[in-house]
């Protein structure tokens, strides 16, 4: 087509099938051994890899794009040819990131997520950092961004710990390591391994031997997950200019993120462990397919919730009751934090006696379990939906540790209300709220008048 060509990476994609089909020719000469088999895997795994090349020369010559007065054109495809034009309107979200190998080749890892349904949920391609600033100044135009948030100091601390996920760290490191490891061998699994041994000895002279292993493992997961913030949150602020909400950061990997005001569909705060330690929470929204993202929008301090309104002017706190706990069954709540708190004690027992090496670890399944049945608790009390007068619908629920304080701002949603024969004959149900980006948000306890009489707007 003519315009402008993608990212050369966009079509080197292609060699990840390349390198899994290489293995076939490689597992039939290990069953061979033999020199002969040896030399024709390497010659089956040659002309894949040539293929896979002319393959993603052809394909990166025959696709590219086109940036008009209000769209964007994007042509894909080799043999089957698909032609997309997105307008400016359609774009709830654009993303660029450009991680560590991106920037030494000059790319940028552009994903555009729509509000209207009818594109794709989303759509993501590799363009040069030139191009990929055009079609951000094209979709979503900046003239000026003034700082909203731009933590420094004790809240910058905050924001480092409040985006900090644990799941989400370790997954990077274990990837990380796998490919290091690929090209230094077992040397560095047997390092790695060595020094945990050092620290956990001197562990063990401050802790008992069974819990100094526990320890060191959570020290070091802990300062994983934080470096992987602190990584990911550097330089961060957020900016707003009309309708675009800016937020720019990272250190190795760069993140830009335009989100376009009026397709914000919901705001939420979360009330997490380490939340309630700082006094601050982190807000994050999901606009047309966009659920979020791992990095928070920003943190609002406790009883300063207002804030938000400065950066979503819909957003408002619940102008009335969300429940009423008297009438909620405790049993709903707590039965499973209450089943693993049981289970937990139980195992433990059994160790005492059996296995007093892996009580260390019981005691943490004990405290998870007991914090879990704390939250629920919480939940008990403040759980529940409400229509305010703005027209937006406030959602409080709670979801393992944290407390989420949700609030609607889109009318395009659905209700799913679910009751059983004992919430029926107590007029109780539990209604899901769901968003078209997929997100769900569920309530339990609701009055079943109250739930069936929810407006969707006013």
């Amino acid at each position: 087509m003519n315009g402008r060509r993608f990212h050369i990476l966009y079509c080197l994609r292609l060699f990840r099938y390349a390198l899994l089909l290489c293995l076939v020719p490689m597992v039939q000469a290990l069953i061979a051994f033999d020199w002969t088999s040896l030399f024709t895997a390497l010659k089956q795994d040659a002309a894949i890899l040539l293929f896979f090349l002319a393959v993603s020369l052809v394909r990166w010559y025959v696709t590219g794009f086109a940036l008009t007065q209000d769209s964007f054109e994007a042509q894909t495809g080799v043999f089957v040819h698909s032609k997309y034009t997105f307008s400016k309107s359609s774009v709830a979200v654009l993303e660029i990131v450009r991680p560590l190998y991106c920037r030494l080749l000059g790319a940028s890892r552009v994903t555009l997520y729509f509000h209207n349904y009818a594109a794709p949920r989303r759509f993501q391609c590799y363009l040069t950092k030139r191009d990929a600033q055009a079609l951000a100044d094209l979709l979503m135009p900046v003239r000026q961004d003034h700082s909203i948030f731009s933590p420094t100091g004790y809240e910058k601390l905050s924001f480092v710990m409040l985006s900090a996920n644990v799941i989400t760290a370790c997954a990077f490191a274990w990837v990380s390591l796998d490919r290091i490891q690929e090209v230094l061998g077992d040397s560095l699994r047997q390092l790695a391994w060595m020094q945990f041994e050092q620290i956990e000895l001197l562990v063990e002279r401050i802790l008992p031997a069974g819990l100094a292993a526990l320890a060191t493992l959570f020290f070091l997961v802990g300062g994983l997950t934080f470096l992987y913030a602190f990584l990911h949150t550097a330089g961060f602020r957020v900016c707003r200019n009309g309708g675009i909400i800016i937020s720019k950061g990272g250190l190795v990997t760069k993140t830009e993120r335009r989100v376009r005001l009026r397709c914000v569909s919901a705001c939420d705060i979360r009330v997490t462990p380490a939340g309630r330690l700082l006094r601050r929470y982190p807000v994050f929204i999901a606009a047309g397919s966009f659920t979020g993202g791992e990095v928070p929008l920003f943190v609002v301090k406790k009883g300063q919730e207002a804030r938000v309104e400065a950066l979503l002017p819909g957003y408002s706190k619940p102008d009335g009751p969300l429940c009423d706990p008297a009438r909620k069954s405790p049993v709903q709540y707590l039965w499973k934090p209450g089943a693993l708190l049981a289970l937990g004690l139980a195992l433990c027992g059994v160790a005492f006696n059996v296995l007093p090496g892996v009580l260390p670890v019981l005691a943490a399944w004990v405290l998870g379990a007991l914090g879990c049945m704390i939250v629920s608790l919480e939940g008990l009390r403040r759980e529940g939906l409400h229509k305010n007068e703005n027209r937006t619908l406030s959602v409080v629920f709670t979801r393992f540790f944290t407390r989420h304080e949700v609030c609607v701002l889109t009318q395009d949603l659905a209700y799913t209300l679910f009751e059983h024969p004992f919430s029926v004959s107590e007029g109780r149900c539990d209604v899901t709220v769901c968003l078209p980006c997929r997100v769900r948000y569920r309530a339990r306890g609701v009055l079943q008048y109250q739930a069936r009489s929810i407006p969707f707007s006013l």
